[in-house]
C-alpha cells in the first residue's frame, strides 16, 4: 500500500471515531438521578392518594411521579426505600416575615445574610420549602432570592413584597423596630414614586396595612390604597393587604385588591364580601397564629358555644364579644364553603410568632375552622403556587416541577397534626439537613 493511500485510511479512521464520540453514559450517572419508592404519594392536587408509589428526580426536579408499577427504569440512580411513609408538598406559607428579629427583638440592623439564611433554614426543617416575606425587607432578600432562583434552591425559597405601605406615621410604623421599615405616604404622586421603585426590584407582590391596631394608631386612607392598588396594577403587580376590619375588606376588594393577608376579624363577613371577593379573584390568607400569639389570653369564654345561650342571643352581640381568633376561624370556614380562593400564610418571624412551628399550629387551626385535611394541604400547595404565578415549578409533586416535599411517618389526610411527623424534607431533591 502506498503512503497516500495509508494517509487516506488513517484520516477516515480518525474522522470516523470523532463522528461517535466518546462511550455512551448511563443516562442516571450522567444527571444526579435518585429513586423514592414504596410511600403513600400526596400530591397536592387534591386527587386521591396513590399507595405503593414512586418519585423520579433527575437533577432536582421530578421526572415522575405516581405508582411505582409505571415508573421508568432508572439504572443506576440512588434508591431510597420509604415503606410506610408518606409523601407530601413541602409547605408554602404565603405570609411571613424574615430578617429583622432576633430572639424576641426586631430591628431592621439585624437584617443581614446570616440572619436571613438561618431563618430561613428553620422554616426548613419544619417542612416550610418557601416563605413570602410580606413587607419588612431591606434591599439583602433580592440577592438572596436571585441567588435561588440562579440556580437550586438549598434552603425555604423565598419571595418578597420589598417594602410595605402604610400612611404617615401609619401602623405599623409605630411598633418597636419598625420605623422607616414600612413607606409612609401621605399623597398619589408619592405611592406612585414609591411603587415604581418595587417594580425596578422586581417584587412578587405589594403589600398594604390598612389597621389602626384597634383604634390606637393611624390607618392609611382607602384613597391611597387604590392609588397603590392601581399604580401596582399598571406594572403587573398584585397587591395583598393587611386588614382587620369587614368594611376596609370589601373597599379593597371593590378596588381591585388581590389578597386579604389576614382574615376579617371584627364581625362576620356578609354576603356582599363574599360576593365581591369571588368576583374580583380576591385570596383569602386565614393567619389564625398570629391572634394566638397577639391575644394569647383572650379566649372565647365556652358558654358563647352553647347552643342552649346561642338559640336566644342577638348574634351581633355574640359576635362582639369573641375572641378574634374565633371570629376569624368562622369566617375562614363561611368562605371556604362559598368558593373564595384560600391560601395558606402565618406571619410569622416576628417576635413571639415562632416560624416553622407556627404554620403546624396553624394546620391545626384550619381544621378546627372545619377544613378538611385535604383542603389544608391544597392551600399550602397547589392553591399557593397559583397564588404565586409559580405552578409551573412548585405546589405540586407532578413531572417537571421542583422536588420540594416532605416525608412523614404519619398519614395527615387522617389527622392535619400527623403532618408534623417529619422523618425528612427535600428541597430541589437535596435533603435539608
Amino acid at each position: 500500500m502506498n503512503r497516500s493511500a495509508i494517509v487516506f485510511l488513517a484520516c477516515v479512521a480518525m474522522l470516523s471515531s470523532c463522528a461517535s464520540g466518546p462511550p455512551a453514559q448511563d443516562p442516571a450517572k450522567a444527571a444526579n438521578t435518585k429513586v423514592l419508592e414504596n410511600f403513600t404519594l400526596i400530591d397536592g392536587t387534591g386527587r386521591d392518594a396513590v399507595p405503593g408509589a414512586a418519585i423520579v428526580i433527575t437533577d432536582g426536579r421530578i421526572t415522575y411521579a405516581g405508582p411505582k408499577s409505571g415508573a421508568p427504569a432508572a439504572p443506576g440512580a440512588a434508591r431510597t426505600d420509604l415503606a410506610g411513609k408518606f409523601v407530601m408538598p413541602g409547605i408554602i406559607n404565603l405570609h411571613g416575615h424574615v430578617g429583622n428579629v432576633k430572639g424576641v427583638k426586631q430591628d431592621q440592623s439585624f437584617y443581614t445574610k446570616d440572619n436571613l439564611m438561618k431563618q430561613l433554614n428553620t422554616y426548613a426543617r419544619y417542612g416550610v420549602t418557601a416563605v413570602v416575606s410580606m413587607g419588612s425587607d431591606t434591599d439583602v432578600i433580592f440577592g438572596v432570592r436571585d441567588e435561588q432562583r440562579s440556580g437550586r434552591a438549598t434552603t425555604a425559597r423565598v419571595f418578597t413584597a420589598g417594602r410595605g405601605f402604610t400612611g404617615a406615621d401609619g401602623y405599623p410604623s409605630t411598633m418597636a423596630g419598625m420605623k422607616g421599615v414600612p413607606f409612609e405616604v401621605k399623597t398619589s404622586a408619592e405611592v406612585e414614586a414609591d411603587v415604581n421603585e418595587l417594580a425596578a426590584k422586581k417584587v412578587d407582590l405589594v403589600k398594604i396595612w390598612v389597621d389602626d391596631h384597634l383604634g390606637k394608631e393611624k390607618k392609611i386612607s382607602i384613597d391611597l390604597c387604590k392609588a397603590i392598588i392601581g399604580n401596582a396594577r399598571k406594572h403587573g403587580l398584585k397587591v395583598a393587604a393587611h386588614v382587620f376590619y369587614h368594611d376596609d375588606a370589601l373597599k379593597l376588594s371593590e378596588a381591585g385588591l388581590y389578597a386579604f393577608a389576614h382574615s376579617v376579624r371584627d364581625k362576620p363577613v356578609n354576603e356582599a364580601l363574599i360576593g365581591m371577593a369571588k368576583k374580583n379573584g380576591t385570596w383569602q390568607i386565614p393567619t389564625f397564629t398570629r391572634e394566638v400569639s397577639t391575644f394569647t389570653y383572650a379566649k372565647t369564654p365556652a358558654f358563647l358555644k352553647d347552643e342552649f345561650f346561642l338559640k336566644g342571643a342577638d348574634p351581633e352581640a355574640v359576635a362582639g364579644v369573641q375572641a378574634p381568633e374565633f371570629m376569624a376561624q368562622q369566617n375562614l370556614k363561611k368562605l371556604s364553603d362559598s368558593g373564595v380562593k384560600i391560601g395558606f400564610g402565618t406571619d410569622t418571624g416576628p417576635p413571639g410568632r415562632f416560624s416553622g412551628y407556627f404554620e403546624h399550629m396553624e394546620m391545626d387551626l384550619m381544621a378546627e375552622a372545619g377544613l378538611t385535611p385535604q383542603q389544608i394541604i391544597q392551600s399550602f400547595s397547589s392553591s399557593a403556587a397559583e397564588y404565586l404565578g409559580v405552578s409551573k415549578d412548585l405546589g405540586t409533586l407532578e413531572a417537571g416541577k421542583w422536588a420540594d416535599l416532605v416525608v412523614l411517618v404519619r398519614n395527615p389526610l387522617e389527622n392535619i397534626s400527623n403532618a408534623r411527623s417529619i422523618d425528612q424534607v427535600l428541597i430541589s431533591g437535596e435533603k435539608v439537613n
